[in-house]
């Protein structure tokens, strides 16, 4: 008899208590059904590719393996991290001086020389090249480390300044050597433009090998040989015309006598030493290459490692320079063969 007023006080509590929670989290069938009626549309996307970007970490950091990088079809490294980093941008510059050669890159739009370059975690040291045309910088000449050395590449796309100094404000590339002690690779690639110049092949490999019990010693190297292109046309402005019967030829400019003086004519022809007949070749360098690098370690123990790795290469390119024709002088005022200075 004393059970059923407990039970009956026992419910009536807990209908208090729900009652009291539900202004606070619960929320009828009706109006949830209202509020739903508000909502906007909502799309869900999803994409096949895999994340390349670390997502725990403070600043953007990419990183690409070896599969990445043999997926792309250049050889340069620098093409590869161009068609890898939306960031990283260069271009062929046919006519810029030893920016022909040594192309330099820019990172989130910055100069060349706010990028710094890492091999294995130590830095690169810098080409001999100086843009003193430009702004006067100086960078690593990416283009030396051939791809098949590298295991792995991140990069590091925030400025990094106060973690590694001024020439990390543009941000970090860090290339990382393979480490296999075993097993190799071999790639020949061969191609030309379909203006039928321009014929180059590649020819890298890496083995790895055995360094004692508990080391490795991986070595790679490329061939590379490059026939150059020509897109140009022969020099002819209203200021200056190389042959007075092409289209733009303009008599009134009293310096255009040139044009039809016989000796001038017969030395344009050795104007351009290199491939094309125009005296102002627009295109490719031919060049050649062969690049050499090893990486190399040694467990001592459980905390100590010996390790080495370095580098050679040499290559040999031609390039020409923006034709100047008679009487422009781009520095000084020339001079006659009397002393006098030269006048239009």
């Amino acid at each position: 008899m004393n059970g059923r007023p407990k039970l009956a006080k026992k419910l009536l509590a807990s209908a208090v208590a729900l009652g009291m929670l539900a202004p606070a989290g619960f929320v009828s069938v009706a109006q949830a059904q209202e509020e739903a009626s508000g909502l906007e549309e909502i799309i869900v996307t999803g994409a096949r590719g895999r994340p390349r970007t670390v997502g725990d970490s403070p600043v953007p950091i990419d990183v690409f393996s070896a599969e990445d990088l043999e997926a792309v079809s250049y050889t340069d490294t620098n093409d590869i991290l161009r068609t890898l980093v939306p960031s990283f941008n260069l271009a062929r510059q046919p006519i810029s001086d030893g920016a022909t050669f040594i192309r330099p890159a820019q990172l989130r739009g910055l100069p060349t020389d706010k990028t710094l370059v890492l091999v294995n975690s130590k830095r690169r040291h810098r080409s001999a090249l100086v843009s003193i045309g430009g702004s006067g910088t100086q960078n690593p000449d990416i283009a030396t480390i051939p791809a098949s050395a590298i295991g792995s590449v991140e990069v590091l796309r925030d400025g990094a300044s106060a973690q590694y100094g001024s020439d990390a404000i543009a941000g970090v590339i860090n290339f990382r050597l393979k480490e296999n002690n075993s097993g190799g690779s071999l790639s020949i690639q061969q191609g030309e433009y379909s203006e039928g110049d321009g014929e180059t092949y590649t020819i890298s490999g890496n083995i790895g090998l055995p360094l004692g019990d508990s080391g490795f010693l991986s070595l790679s190297a490329e061939i590379y040989e490059a026939d150059a292109t020509s897109r140009g046309e022969q020099y002819c402005n209203s200021w200056f015309c190389v042959d007075p019967n092409l289209p733009g030829y303009n008599s009134s400019k009293s310096y255009t006598a040139f044009t039809e003086d016989a000796t001038y004519q017969a030395g344009t022809a050795a104007a351009n030493t290199g491939y094309g007949d125009v005296v102002q070749p627009w295109g490719e360098p031919d060049a050649e290459a062969i690049s050499l690098f090893f990486n190399s370690g040694y467990d001592i123990d459980a905390d100590t490692e010996l390790y080495a790795f370095g580098n050679y290469r040499e290559s040999e390119s031609d390039g020409s320079f923006f034709y100047r024709y008679p009487r422009n002088g781009t520095i000084e005022q020339l001079r006659e063969s009397n002393g006098a200075f030269m006048t239009r």
